[in-house]
């Protein structure tokens, strides 16, 4: 049975073309007989427990444990106007798909990721860590020359990393002086 993302398209397709599936959450759908009624109100669950009796339901809908509609096999749908959790009312806010075509609804597009990393500017020249192994003098099984051997790097002028370490004048000077920052120490008067 395949697993979908509640609110995806693909869904809605299934619903609309009624096969099964499942998500990754509490909703699903099945083309199995089954008698389970969940939280359906009585005059509904009667309705439901007659047409699973006569055989009619060829597709059903759930969330959580409770069939929210249900398909006969003359076409018809059946979705009872009953109010459930604010999830549940999610989950009925698609079945709307169960009345269309399922070529009506477009594709999944891939996620594409949220960063997607690269090289910093400037360093696609600099020497990488992966050409050169760790291991003793002289070339490994590779060829690659070990660390004592290899050529030296000329130092990049244009570039140079920066450490930042924590100055007390500077905090001051930007005005979120800690308490660390008041004191004789730093020259800074205290508050009365």
């Amino acid at each position: 049975m395949p697993k979908f993302a509640t609110q995806s398209w693909s869904v809605r397709r299934a619903l609309a073309a009624r096969e099964p599936f499942t998500t990754y959450g509490a909703f699903r759908a099945t083309n199995e007989r089954s008698y389970r009624v969940g939280r359906l109100p009585e005059p509904w669950a009667d309705r439901y427990r007659s047409d699973a009796d006569a055989g009619r339901i060829v597709y059903q809908v759930y969330s959580y444990s409770t069939p929210i509609a249900w398909a006969l096999d003359d076409g018809t749908v059946v979705m009872p106007p009953v109010r459930y959790s604010p999830t549940t009312s999610r989950h009925q806010g698609l079945l709307y798909a169960l009345e269309k075509a399922p070529s009506s609804f477009p594709q999944d597009t891939p996620r594409e990721p949220a960063f997607a990393p690269t090289q910093a500017p400037g360093s696609w020249d600099w020497p990488r860590a992966d050409d050169y192994p760790v291991g003793e003098e002289g070339r490994n099984a590779r060829g690659w020359v070990s660390r004592l051997d290899r050529p030296k790097q000329p130092v990049r002028v244009d570039f140079a990393p920066v450490r930042m370490e924590y100055s007390e004048s500077y905090s001051v000077r930007q005005g979120w002086a800690t308490s660390y920052d008041v004191g004789p120490a730093s020259g800074v008067e205290q508050a009365a």
